[in-house]
C-alpha cells in the first residue's frame, strides 16, 4: 500500500467520523421537546386520517364533496403513517419520529451533494449548517410530510447530479424513483424537477436533455393516475384554505425561514434583526458568487445548479400563485437545503487570511450563532396558537364538567387536538 492510498483512507476515515458527529448533533436537536409538544391541528388532522384503512383514506380522499377533494396531499405519507402507527403506536413522540429520521438522511444527502458537487469539506459544511437551521430542525420535528419530501426531493437531485456525469442508466431509474415518490408525497415537489429543467434548458446541457424526456415520460406516466385528482386537490384550496396570494410580505418571511424561524410571540426587534441578517447572508453570498474567479468548470457548473434549485421554486411558486395560489413556505423546505449547500460551497471558498486570529473569525460567527440559538429557544418553548397547552385546557374542563354540560368549539383548530 502506497502512502497516496493511506493518506487518503486517512482523510475517509475524519470525513467519516465527523459526519457521525454532526449526526449525533442533528438528532440531539430534534429529540429536543419532541414529544412533550400537543399535537396542533395539521399533526391531529395525520394521525386521525392515517389511523384509517388504505382503503378508507384513497376514498377520503378522491371522494368529491362540492367538486373538492377531502384532502389537498398524495398519500405516500398518510400510507407510510398508518404502517408506522401500526407498528409503534400513537404518542406525540412516536408519530413524529420519522421526520426526524428523515431529517437526518436529508443531512446526509446534503453531505453527498456537496462533496458529489464540490469536495468534502464544502460537503460537511454543508451538512452543519442544515443541521443547525431552525427551519429543518422545525419540519424535522413535525408529523407532516415535509421532511420526506426534503429526504425525496435531495434524493431526486442526488441521482440527477450522478446521471450529469454519465454514471449509468441505473442512476436515471433512481431518479425517475425517487422524483416520482416526491409527487406522491407532496403536489410542490414538481417545482424541484422544474428547476433542474431549467437548468438543463438555460445552461444548454443537451447530453441530458434525451434522457431526462424520457425520465419525465416514465415519472409522468407513473403518477398519472394521480392527476386527476391533483386538480380537484386545488379546488379544495381555493374553497376550504386560507392561502393567499403571496406578496412582499411571504417573500420577506421566506427569506427570514430559510435563515431562522418566524414566530407570532418573537418581538419586532429581533424579527428585524433576523431579517437584517438574512438579506446580508443572501447578498454577501451572491456577491462572492459573481466576484469570485478561477473556479473550475465543475465548481462552476454546481453552484449553477444549486442557484436553480434554491431560487427557482421560490420564483415560479410566487409567480404562479399569482393565479393558483399554492405559495406554502413549508413547501419551500428542499429549495431551502439547497440555498445551505450553496452557502457551504461559498464559506468553504472564503479562506480567512492566515494572519487573521481564530479569536476574530469566532466574533464574526457569534452573532449568528448567538441568533440561531435564540431561534431555537423560541421554537423549542412555544406554546401558543396553533400550538396551544390542550392539556392545560383539557385537565381545566374535566374539572369544572358537569353532567349535562356541553363543550362548544369555535375552531377546528381547537377540536382535533
Amino acid at each position: 500500500m502506497n502512502t497516496a492510498t493511506v493518506l487518503e483512507k486517512l482523510r475517509l476515515n475524519r470525513e467519516g467520523r465527523a459526519l457521525i458527529v454532526v449526526l449525533l448533533l442533528a438528532l440531539v436537536l430534534r429529540l429536543v421537546n419532541l414529544g412533550s409538544r400537543n399535537l396542533w391541528y395539521d399533526e391531529a388532522f395525520a394521525v386521525l386520517y392515517a389511523e384509517k384503512s388504505f382503503s378508507a383514506i384513497l376514498y377520503g380522499t378522491i371522494t368529491q364533496v362540492e367538486g373538492t377533494a377531502a384532502d389537498v396531499h398524495p398519500l405516500l405519507y398518510y400510507f407510510f403513517l398508518h404502517l408506522w402507527m401500526g407498528l409503534f403506536g400513537q404518542s406525540p413522540f412516536v408519530v413524529r419520529l420519522p421526520s426526524v429520521i428523515f431529517g437526518l438522511a436529508s443531512i446526509v444527502l446534503a453531505f453527498s451533494i456537496g462533496r458529489e458537487l464540490f469536495d468534502s469539506g464544502a460537503g460537511l459544511l454543508a451538512a452543519t449548517i442544515i443541521t443547525v437551521a431552525p427551519f429543518h430542525i422545525n419540519y424535522s420535528q413535525e408529523n407532516r410530510m415535509y421532511s420526506l419530501l426534503c429526504l425525496l426531493s435531495l434524493l431526486t437531485v442526488y441521482f440527477f447530479i450522478r446521471c450529469w456525469k454519465g454514471n449509468g442508466y441505473g442512476n436515471w431509474l433512481v431518479f425517475i424513483l425517487a422524483a416520482t415518490l416526491s409527487l406522491y408525497t407532496h403536489n410542490l415537489a414538481f417545482l424541484v424537477i422544474l428547476a433542474l429543467d431549467l437548468f438543463v434548458l438555460l445552461t444548454r446541457r443537451w447530453r441530458l436533455l434525451r434522457p431526462l424526456i424520457v425520465s419525465h415520460l416514465a415519472f409522468g406516466l407513473l403518477f398519472s393516475p394521480w392527476l386527476t385528482v391533483v386538480f380537484s386537490q386545488f379546488g379544495k384550496i381555493r374553497q376550504a384554505y386560507w392561502v393567499p396570494p403571496p406578496g412582499l410580505k411571504e417573500l420577506v418571511q421566506t427569506l427570514i425561514f430559510f435563515h431562522f424561524d418566524l414566530l407570532p410571540t418573537m418581538p419586532l426587534g429581533l424579527v428585524s434583526i433576523f431579517l437584517f441578517l438574512s438579506l446580508l447572508v443572501l447578498v454577501l453570498t451572491l456577491y462572492r458568487i459573481g466576484r469570485a474567479r478561477g473556479r473550475d468548470q465543475q465548481s462552476r457548473e454546481g453552484i449553477y445548479l444549486l442557484l436553480f434549485m434554491a431560487f427557482a421554486p421560490v420564483v415560479v411558486a410566487f409567480l404562479l400563485s399569482q393565479f393558483e395560489s399554492i405559495y406554502i413556505i413549508r413547501g419551500l423546505l428542499p429549495a431551502a437545503a439547497a440555498y445551505y449547500i450553496l452557502v457551504a460551497k461559498i464559506l468553504a471558498e472564503a479562506q480567512l487570511p492566515a494572519q487573521l486570529p481564530k479569536k476574530a473569525a469566532w466574533v464574526l460567527l457569534s452573532p449568528l450563532v448567538a441568533l440561531v440559538v435564540i431561534s431555537l429557544a423560541y421554537h423549542y418553548t412555544y406554546a401558543w396558537f396553533p400550538r396551544s397547552p390542550f392539556d392545560e385546557a383539557v385537565t381545566y374542563l374535566r374539572e369544572i364538567y358537569q353532567l349535562g354540560d356541553a363543550i362548544v368549539h369555535d375552531n377546528k383548530l381547537i377540536f382535533l387536538p
